[in-house]
Protein backbone atom coordinates (compact mmCIF):
# COMPACT_ATOMS: atom_id res chain seq x y z
CA UNK A 1 0.00 0.00 0.00
CA UNK A 2 0.56 3.46 -0.78
CA UNK A 3 1.75 6.44 1.31
CA UNK A 4 -1.43 7.94 -0.94
CA UNK A 5 -3.48 4.94 -0.28
CA UNK A 6 -2.74 5.11 3.84
CA UNK A 7 -3.63 8.72 3.54
CA UNK A 8 -6.96 8.38 1.52
CA UNK A 9 -7.57 5.82 3.64
CA UNK A 10 -7.20 8.00 7.16
CA UNK A 11 -9.46 10.53 5.07
CA UNK A 12 -12.46 8.32 4.71
CA UNK A 13 -12.03 6.77 8.14
CA UNK A 14 -12.00 10.05 9.53
CA UNK A 15 -15.36 10.85 7.70
CA UNK A 16 -17.14 7.81 8.53
CA UNK A 17 -16.40 9.15 11.98
CA UNK A 18 -17.13 12.94 11.65
CA UNK A 19 -21.02 12.27 12.03
CA UNK A 20 -20.23 11.44 15.32
CA UNK A 21 -18.29 14.58 16.69
CA UNK A 22 -19.90 17.84 17.85
CA UNK A 23 -18.75 19.77 14.76
CA UNK A 24 -16.65 19.32 12.13
CA UNK A 25 -13.11 20.65 12.10
CA UNK A 26 -12.49 23.98 10.39
CA UNK A 27 -11.20 23.24 6.77
CA UNK A 28 -8.22 25.43 7.67
CA UNK A 29 -7.33 23.13 10.40
CA UNK A 30 -7.73 19.78 7.67
CA UNK A 31 -5.54 21.59 5.47
CA UNK A 32 -2.76 22.37 7.91
CA UNK A 33 -3.42 18.46 9.04
CA UNK A 34 -3.01 17.30 5.95
CA UNK A 35 -0.01 18.98 4.88
CA UNK A 36 1.70 17.72 8.38
CA UNK A 37 0.67 14.37 7.45
CA UNK A 38 2.17 14.77 3.56
CA UNK A 39 5.51 16.65 5.12
CA UNK A 40 5.67 13.21 7.65
CA UNK A 41 5.24 10.81 5.64
CA UNK A 42 7.65 12.07 3.24
CA UNK A 43 10.78 11.84 5.73
CA UNK A 44 10.02 8.82 6.92
CA UNK A 45 12.99 6.25 7.06
CA UNK A 46 12.45 3.66 4.78
CA UNK A 47 11.98 0.10 6.33
CA UNK A 48 15.45 -2.12 6.11
CA UNK A 49 16.19 -4.63 3.55
CA UNK A 50 15.78 -8.16 4.83
CA UNK A 51 19.42 -9.66 6.36
CA UNK A 52 20.89 -11.94 4.48
CA UNK A 53 22.22 -15.69 6.10
CA UNK A 54 25.87 -13.64 5.95
CA UNK A 55 24.93 -10.35 7.04
CA UNK A 56 22.91 -12.58 9.68
CA UNK A 57 26.55 -14.49 10.67
CA UNK A 58 28.19 -11.25 11.05
CA UNK A 59 25.99 -9.60 13.19
CA UNK A 60 26.58 -12.69 15.75
CA UNK A 61 30.40 -11.82 15.86
CA UNK A 62 30.43 -8.42 16.05
CA UNK A 63 30.71 -7.98 20.08
CA UNK A 64 34.31 -10.03 19.50
CA UNK A 65 35.33 -7.08 17.05
CA UNK A 66 36.60 -4.80 19.59
CA UNK A 67 39.68 -7.38 21.28
CA UNK A 68 40.02 -8.34 17.62
CA UNK A 69 41.25 -4.26 17.05
CA UNK A 70 43.64 -4.34 20.28
CA UNK A 71 45.35 -8.02 18.78
CA UNK A 72 45.90 -6.17 15.35
CA UNK A 73 47.84 -2.83 17.37
CA UNK A 74 49.90 -5.23 19.41
CA UNK A 75 50.73 -7.27 16.28
CA UNK A 76 51.72 -4.50 14.93
CA UNK A 77 53.34 -3.00 17.18
CA UNK A 78 55.67 -6.46 17.63
CA UNK A 79 56.61 -6.46 14.35
CA UNK A 80 57.81 -2.78 14.37
CA UNK A 81 59.98 -3.94 17.43
CA UNK A 82 61.20 -6.62 15.75
CA UNK A 83 62.18 -4.31 12.47
CA UNK A 84 63.74 -2.21 14.76
CA UNK A 85 66.07 -5.41 16.59
CA UNK A 86 66.95 -6.78 13.34
CA UNK A 87 67.71 -3.38 11.58
CA UNK A 88 70.21 -2.00 14.90
CA UNK A 89 71.63 -5.82 14.79
CA UNK A 90 72.57 -5.37 11.25
CA UNK A 91 74.22 -1.64 12.23
CA UNK A 92 76.20 -3.21 14.72
CA UNK A 93 77.51 -5.88 12.35
CA UNK A 94 78.24 -3.14 9.98
CA UNK A 95 79.91 -0.97 12.70
CA UNK A 96 82.06 -3.74 13.95
CA UNK A 97 84.52 -3.25 10.98
CA UNK A 98 84.88 1.13 11.47
CA UNK A 99 87.91 2.39 11.66
CA UNK A 100 89.03 5.74 13.98
CA UNK A 101 87.51 8.02 12.18
CA UNK A 102 84.59 6.34 10.42
CA UNK A 103 80.76 7.35 11.24
CA UNK A 104 80.58 4.46 13.16
CA UNK A 105 83.03 3.82 15.59
CA UNK A 106 81.37 5.45 18.14
CA UNK A 107 78.67 2.89 17.87
CA UNK A 108 80.94 0.13 17.71
CA UNK A 109 82.97 1.39 20.67
CA UNK A 110 79.87 1.73 22.29
CA UNK A 111 79.64 -1.52 21.73
CA UNK A 112 82.64 -2.70 23.35
CA UNK A 113 81.19 -0.88 26.84
CA UNK A 114 78.07 -2.99 26.46
CA UNK A 115 79.98 -6.38 26.06
CA UNK A 116 82.57 -5.25 28.96
CA UNK A 117 79.57 -4.80 31.47
CA UNK A 118 77.87 -8.04 30.86
CA UNK A 119 81.78 -9.63 31.04
CA UNK A 120 81.90 -10.55 35.00
CA UNK A 121 84.56 -13.49 35.55
CA UNK A 122 85.95 -12.86 31.62
CA UNK A 123 86.64 -8.92 32.32
CA UNK A 124 90.31 -9.12 32.23
CA UNK A 125 90.40 -12.00 29.36
CA UNK A 126 88.11 -8.80 27.12
CA UNK A 127 89.99 -6.11 27.84
CA UNK A 128 93.15 -8.42 26.45
CA UNK A 129 91.04 -8.77 23.09
CA UNK A 130 89.52 -4.88 22.80
CA UNK A 131 93.11 -4.10 23.03
CA UNK A 132 94.50 -6.50 20.54
CA UNK A 133 91.39 -5.02 18.47
CA UNK A 134 93.25 -1.51 18.98
CA UNK A 135 96.14 -2.57 17.11
CA UNK A 136 94.88 -4.02 14.60
CA UNK A 137 92.96 -0.97 13.81
CA UNK A 138 96.57 0.86 14.19
CA UNK A 139 97.27 -1.73 11.14
CA UNK A 140 94.60 -0.40 9.61
CA UNK A 141 94.84 2.97 9.79
CA UNK A 142 99.05 2.67 8.38
CA UNK A 143 97.81 0.57 5.84
CA UNK A 144 99.29 -3.39 4.88
CA UNK A 145 102.64 -3.09 3.84
CA UNK A 146 102.04 -1.58 -0.56
CA UNK A 147 100.82 2.02 1.16
CA UNK A 148 103.84 2.37 3.17
CA UNK A 149 106.55 5.26 1.75
CA UNK A 150 109.83 5.40 1.90
CA UNK A 151 110.90 7.99 4.43
CA UNK A 152 114.58 8.57 3.62
CA UNK A 153 115.65 9.16 -0.02
CA UNK A 154 116.87 6.25 -1.59
CA UNK A 155 120.57 4.85 -1.49
CA UNK A 156 120.79 6.56 1.81
CA UNK A 157 120.85 3.19 3.67
CA UNK A 158 117.70 3.43 5.92
CA UNK A 159 115.23 1.15 5.03
CA UNK A 160 112.89 3.46 7.65
CA UNK A 161 109.41 4.00 6.04
CA UNK A 162 106.09 5.54 7.04
CA UNK A 163 102.57 5.13 6.31
CA UNK A 164 101.35 7.03 3.27
CA UNK A 165 97.91 9.01 4.20
CA UNK A 166 97.79 8.22 7.75
CA UNK A 167 96.39 10.77 10.53
CA UNK A 168 99.12 10.93 13.49
CA UNK A 169 96.25 12.34 15.71
CA UNK A 170 94.00 9.09 15.03
CA UNK A 171 96.85 6.81 15.40
CA UNK A 172 98.35 8.06 18.46
CA UNK A 173 94.68 8.59 20.42
CA UNK A 174 94.32 4.56 19.24
CA UNK A 175 97.35 3.94 21.11
CA UNK A 176 96.52 5.66 24.33
CA UNK A 177 93.32 3.86 24.44
CA UNK A 178 95.40 0.38 23.71
CA UNK A 179 97.57 1.49 26.54
CA UNK A 180 94.57 2.54 28.72
CA UNK A 181 93.09 -1.20 28.19
CA UNK A 182 96.19 -3.07 28.48
CA UNK A 183 97.29 -1.67 31.78
CA UNK A 184 93.20 -2.75 33.33
CA UNK A 185 93.69 -6.18 32.09
CA UNK A 186 96.68 -6.43 33.56
CA UNK A 187 95.21 -4.63 37.29
CA UNK A 188 92.45 -7.32 36.63
CA UNK A 189 94.25 -10.23 35.71
CA UNK A 190 97.11 -9.66 38.72
CA UNK A 191 94.59 -8.70 41.27
CA UNK A 192 92.52 -12.47 40.57
CA UNK A 193 95.70 -14.23 40.74
CA UNK A 194 97.01 -13.15 43.99
CA UNK A 195 93.60 -13.19 45.56
CA UNK A 196 92.84 -16.89 44.18
CA UNK A 197 95.84 -18.13 44.47
CA UNK A 198 96.22 -19.27 40.68
CA UNK A 199 99.25 -18.69 38.56
CA UNK A 200 97.04 -19.31 35.13
CA UNK A 201 95.86 -15.49 34.67
CA UNK A 202 99.49 -14.67 35.10
CA UNK A 203 100.45 -16.92 32.56
CA UNK A 204 97.91 -15.90 29.79
CA UNK A 205 98.65 -12.12 30.60
CA UNK A 206 102.15 -12.83 30.29
CA UNK A 207 101.91 -15.18 26.74
CA UNK A 208 99.38 -12.24 25.45
CA UNK A 209 101.92 -9.38 26.30
CA UNK A 210 104.64 -10.98 24.26
CA UNK A 211 102.65 -11.55 21.44
CA UNK A 212 101.29 -7.77 21.56
CA UNK A 213 104.80 -6.55 21.65
CA UNK A 214 105.93 -8.84 18.83
CA UNK A 215 103.29 -7.81 16.64
CA UNK A 216 103.68 -3.95 17.37
CA UNK A 217 107.30 -3.81 16.87
CA UNK A 218 106.65 -5.24 13.73
CA UNK A 219 104.00 -2.54 12.85
CA UNK A 220 106.88 0.51 14.05
CA UNK A 221 108.25 1.11 10.70
CA UNK A 222 105.49 1.84 9.39
CA UNK A 223 104.21 4.03 12.20
CA UNK A 224 104.16 7.93 11.35
CA UNK A 225 107.24 9.50 12.68
CA UNK A 226 104.75 11.68 15.19
CA UNK A 227 103.09 8.96 16.80
CA UNK A 228 106.73 7.05 17.56
CA UNK A 229 107.20 8.04 21.29
CA UNK A 230 103.77 6.45 21.64
CA UNK A 231 104.76 3.10 20.34
CA UNK A 232 107.42 4.09 22.35
CA UNK A 233 105.07 4.16 25.42
CA UNK A 234 103.25 0.65 24.70
CA UNK A 235 106.26 -1.21 24.10
CA UNK A 236 107.85 -0.34 27.59
CA UNK A 237 104.13 -0.86 28.84
CA UNK A 238 104.25 -4.36 27.42
CA UNK A 239 107.54 -4.91 28.83
CA UNK A 240 107.19 -3.68 32.31
CA UNK A 241 103.87 -6.35 32.06
CA UNK A 242 106.32 -8.95 31.45
CA UNK A 243 108.63 -8.25 34.08
CA UNK A 244 105.71 -7.88 36.79
CA UNK A 245 104.36 -11.40 35.57
CA UNK A 246 107.83 -12.75 36.10
CA UNK A 247 107.65 -11.05 39.42
CA UNK A 248 104.47 -12.64 40.53
CA UNK A 249 105.51 -16.08 39.17
CA UNK A 250 108.64 -15.92 41.63
CA UNK A 251 106.07 -15.10 44.49
CA UNK A 252 104.06 -17.55 44.06
CA UNK A 253 106.46 -20.08 45.03
CA UNK A 254 106.92 -18.74 48.49
CA UNK A 255 105.16 -21.05 51.19
CA UNK A 256 103.81 -18.72 53.03
CA UNK A 257 101.73 -17.64 49.87
CA UNK A 258 102.12 -15.11 47.33
CA UNK A 259 104.71 -12.68 48.87
CA UNK A 260 103.45 -8.75 47.95
CA UNK A 261 103.73 -5.11 49.08
CA UNK A 262 100.96 -3.31 48.01
CA UNK A 263 99.71 -2.19 44.63
CA UNK A 264 100.27 0.17 41.91
CA UNK A 265 99.13 1.11 38.21
CA UNK A 266 99.64 -2.46 37.08
CA UNK A 267 98.33 -4.80 40.07
CA UNK A 268 100.42 -6.12 43.04
CA UNK A 269 103.11 -5.73 44.02
CA UNK A 270 105.76 -8.91 43.99
CA UNK A 271 107.95 -9.09 47.30
CA UNK A 272 110.52 -11.70 48.65
CA UNK A 273 109.31 -14.81 50.24
CA UNK A 274 109.94 -13.54 54.22
CA UNK A 275 112.36 -15.46 56.04
CA UNK A 276 111.50 -18.45 58.07
CA UNK A 277 111.36 -18.17 61.97
CA UNK A 278 114.02 -20.71 63.50
CA UNK A 279 114.90 -21.42 66.81
CA UNK A 280 118.33 -21.10 68.18
CA UNK A 281 119.78 -24.56 68.43
CA UNK A 282 120.08 -25.94 71.94
CA UNK A 283 123.79 -26.63 73.85
CA UNK A 284 124.10 -30.03 75.12
CA UNK A 285 125.69 -29.61 78.42
CA UNK A 286 125.67 -26.13 79.01
CA UNK A 287 128.55 -25.53 76.38
CA UNK A 288 129.95 -24.92 73.11
CA UNK A 289 127.23 -22.42 70.67
CA UNK A 290 126.57 -19.21 71.23
CA UNK A 291 124.54 -17.20 73.78
CA UNK A 292 120.65 -17.02 73.73
CA UNK A 293 120.56 -13.51 74.98
CA UNK A 294 123.30 -12.31 73.21
CA UNK A 295 124.37 -14.12 70.53
CA UNK A 296 127.80 -14.23 71.38
CA UNK A 297 130.63 -17.51 71.12
CA UNK A 298 131.93 -17.88 74.88
CA UNK A 299 135.37 -17.95 74.82
CA UNK A 300 137.00 -21.52 75.36
CA UNK A 301 139.10 -21.88 79.04
CA UNK A 302 142.89 -21.70 78.52
CA UNK A 303 145.17 -23.45 80.81
CA UNK A 304 147.50 -21.16 82.34
CA UNK A 305 150.62 -22.20 84.18
CA UNK A 306 151.64 -24.69 81.75
CA UNK A 307 155.72 -24.41 80.63
CA UNK A 308 156.11 -23.89 76.99
CA UNK A 309 159.47 -25.29 75.41
CA UNK A 310 161.47 -22.06 74.68
CA UNK A 311 162.29 -22.07 71.07
CA UNK A 312 165.88 -22.80 69.99
CA UNK A 313 166.60 -21.25 67.05
CA UNK A 314 168.85 -23.25 64.15
CA UNK A 315 172.55 -23.65 64.31
CA UNK A 316 174.26 -22.26 60.82
CA UNK A 317 176.92 -24.93 60.04
CA UNK A 318 180.73 -23.64 59.09
CA UNK A 319 180.48 -24.65 55.57
CA UNK A 320 177.25 -23.01 54.43
CA UNK A 321 175.65 -26.25 54.70
CA UNK A 322 172.09 -27.59 56.07
CA UNK A 323 171.78 -26.20 60.06
CA UNK A 324 172.44 -28.93 62.10
CA UNK A 325 169.90 -29.95 64.49
CA UNK A 326 170.11 -28.57 68.35
CA UNK A 327 168.77 -30.82 71.17
CA UNK A 328 166.33 -28.54 72.91
CA UNK A 329 167.38 -28.22 76.92
CA UNK A 330 165.76 -30.29 78.95
CA UNK A 331 162.84 -28.93 81.56
CA UNK A 332 163.69 -30.73 84.87
CA UNK A 333 160.20 -32.16 86.45
CA UNK A 334 159.28 -31.07 89.99
CA UNK A 335 157.68 -33.47 92.13
CA UNK A 336 154.01 -32.65 92.71
CA UNK A 337 152.91 -32.06 96.47
CA UNK A 338 149.60 -33.39 97.54
CA UNK A 339 147.55 -30.78 99.13
CA UNK A 340 145.79 -31.94 102.41
CA UNK A 341 142.18 -30.90 103.17
CA UNK A 342 141.76 -27.61 105.69
CA UNK A 343 140.40 -28.29 108.97
CA UNK A 344 137.16 -26.94 109.83
CA UNK A 345 136.57 -25.26 113.21
CA UNK A 346 133.09 -25.56 114.71
CA UNK A 347 130.90 -22.62 115.76
CA UNK A 348 129.48 -22.39 120.02
CA UNK A 349 126.97 -20.26 120.99
CA UNK A 350 127.39 -17.49 123.55
CA UNK A 351 125.34 -16.68 125.75
CA UNK A 352 123.97 -12.98 125.73
CA UNK A 353 123.41 -10.64 128.78
CA UNK A 354 120.01 -11.34 129.28
CA UNK A 355 120.72 -15.09 129.68
CA UNK A 356 119.12 -15.85 126.27
CA UNK A 357 121.31 -17.46 123.87
CA UNK A 358 121.58 -15.60 120.56
CA UNK A 359 122.52 -16.67 116.85
CA UNK A 360 126.15 -18.56 117.01
CA UNK A 361 128.02 -15.66 115.90
CA UNK A 362 130.32 -16.90 112.64
CA UNK A 363 134.27 -17.14 113.63
CA UNK A 364 136.08 -17.04 110.25
CA UNK A 365 139.11 -18.91 111.00
CA UNK A 366 142.70 -17.75 108.53
CA UNK A 367 143.17 -21.13 105.92
CA UNK A 368 146.08 -23.24 106.88
CA UNK A 369 148.59 -23.29 104.13
CA UNK A 370 149.48 -26.18 102.25
CA UNK A 371 151.63 -28.71 103.95
CA UNK A 372 154.58 -29.80 101.68
CA UNK A 373 156.19 -33.15 101.83
CA UNK A 374 159.57 -32.73 100.41
CA UNK A 375 160.62 -36.63 98.82
CA UNK A 376 164.72 -36.43 100.14
CA UNK A 377 165.65 -39.12 102.13
CA UNK A 378 163.78 -38.79 104.98
CA UNK A 379 160.30 -37.00 105.02
CA UNK A 380 160.21 -33.62 106.28
CA UNK A 381 157.07 -31.34 106.77
CA UNK A 382 156.90 -28.05 106.00
CA UNK A 383 160.46 -27.91 104.68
Amino acid sequence: MSVHDREDALVTRLHQLAPHLDGEPDPAFQAKTRARLVAMAAVRTPEPAPASGLQRLLAVRAPAAAPARWRNRLTAGLAGATLTVTALAGLVAVADGARPGDVLYDLKRGTEQTQLALAGDVRGRTLLDFASTRLDEVAALVGEGGTALPATPAGSGDDTVSAAGADPALVIETLRTMDQQTTDAAVWLTDRAVGTGEEQPLHDLARWATGQAGELADLQPRIPEEASEAVGQSLTLLAQIGARTDGLKAAFTCPAGPAVAGADSLGPVPAPCPAPETAPPAVPGGGGGTDPTTGAVPETPTTEGTPRSPTVPPSTAPDGGLPAPVPAPSTPTTPTTPGLPDPALPSLPLPGSDGTTSSPPIIEQPPLGPIEVCAPPLVTVGC
